[in-house]
């Protein structure tokens, strides 16, 4: 059975086009937008500076005050924030490169400016996302502590035989920063599963751009590399918020437009059908046809994945990251989803690891990686624990 987005999704896909497909889009249903919903919408989907952007530029009297002046708030906040956030970036990537530590910024403000070219109205960041050589990390840690960051998570250390399981578990560590309290997410690897994109730091580096912000340049994905990052992401988080989707469709439309070869997938991409899913979905949402409308093409058969994606996007209340014993059923459905995804039965090993095991089973352990079996075993037992002395 074929899918139809609400009127209120519609347009908030339309406002990731453009001003003018914002204006076309919501010229011929004004009359059917629910416009508290529409701002619900926006706000969830971490699209509400956008939309507000959009609304104003288009002078549209039909908003609800109310509405407006939410966006509007929400839109100054998220201005605020991108401006600390460029000069947050710049000055903790000149502090590693200061220590003789190359450095990617990704995601953030960075990929704002390529991706969205207004950085400031249109992609929120909720912190600053960086990569370092896995070899690198300790030698970034200690130069964040020496400049007065503060390891924020996790919230302990453990042994240099435990590091490397701790490093399986969990793909980044936050900091914040002395000055402006910005969160700092220091990655040694790109995705959260290692097995969706195991490629080295040395061929990301060789491939990497400049990009310019307000207060100097940082290094960053090059497009390639950047668009296979951005559906893996989408893909890690379901598909289900439409900022990761239009990320990844502008992603991908750069890495068409600007390499050389129709076929610019990363060899190293392990999640191969991320980008092919993440493509399905685009198309399936509009966020990146040019046509005047993109609403769903009525005759269009979408599988059981599309279909789902789509009905969690129009949702406006996702509830909270607290995982539940009542979620395992989701979790497992979530598994298996990931497995026909991920491409490899390693890929499949690391998300069910997750499930079983918890970073702070390491510091509890403090055994090395070759313990996965132990981890695993461990995994419920120490949830207990920390459930009946919470």
């Amino acid at each position: 059975m074929a899918a139809h987005l609400s009127s209120e999704l519609t347009l908030l896909v339309a406002a990731c086009r453009s001003d003018a497909a914002f204006v076309a889009v919501h010229e011929p249903m004004c009359d059917r937008i629910d416009w508290h919903r529409f701002g619900s919408l926006a706000r969830s989907h971490k699209l509400g500076a956008l939309a507000a952007t959009r609304i104003s530029r288009a002078n549209l009297t039909t908003v609800p005050e109310q509405v407006r002046l939410m966006l509007e708030a929400y839109r100054r906040d998220i201005v605020t924030r991108n401006l600390a956030q460029e000069v947050g970036t710049v000055q903790v990537t000149q502090l590693l490169a200061a220590a003789g530590i190359r450095v990617l910024a990704f995601k953030g403000v960075t990929a704002a400016r390529l991706l969205h070219g207004d950085v400031h109205d249109q992609r929120v960041s909720s912190d600053i996302d960086i990569l370092v050589a896995a070899e690198d990390l300790s030698s970034a840690e200690a130069a964040l502590a020496a400049a007065g960051y503060l390891k924020e998570w996790p919230g302990f250390e453990v042994s240099p035989q435990a590091q490397p399981a701790l490093m399986y578990l969990a793909h980044a560590f936050t900091w914040i920063s002395p000055d402006m309290g910005l969160a700092v997410e220091l990655h040694h690897r790109l995705t959260h599963n290692p097995h969706w994109f195991d490629v080295r730091f040395d061929r990301l580096w060789e491939a990497s751009e400049e990009v310019s912000l307000q207060v100097g340049s940082v290094r960053t994905l090059g497009p390639s590399d950047m668009a296979a990052y951005m559906c893996c992401h989408a893909l890690d988080h379901d598909y289900f918020v439409l900022k990761w989707i239009d990320d990844a469709a502008k992603a991908v439309s750069r890495a068409d437009q600007i390499t050389s070869s129709a076929d610019w997938l990363p060899p190293e991409l392990g999640a191969i059908t991320a980008v092919d899913r993440a493509r399905e979905i685009i198309g399936a949402l509009g966020a990146d046809a040019q046509a005047d409308s993109p609403r769903l093409d009525p005759e269009k058969k979408l599988n059981a994945g599309i279909t789902r994606a789509i009905s969690r996007i129009e949702t406006s209340d996702f509830g909270d990251d607290t995982r539940h014993l009542a979620d395992l059923p989701q979790e497992v459905a979530s598994i298996a989803r990931r497995a026909a995804l991920g491409g490899s039965w390693k890929a499949v090993w690391h998300d069910i690891f997750q499930v079983l095991a918890d970073p702070r089973d390491v510091r509890a352990l403090g055994l090395g990686l070759a313990w996965q079996p132990l981890y695993a075993v461990m995994g419920l037992p120490f949830a207990v624990w920390r459930y009946l002395i919470r």
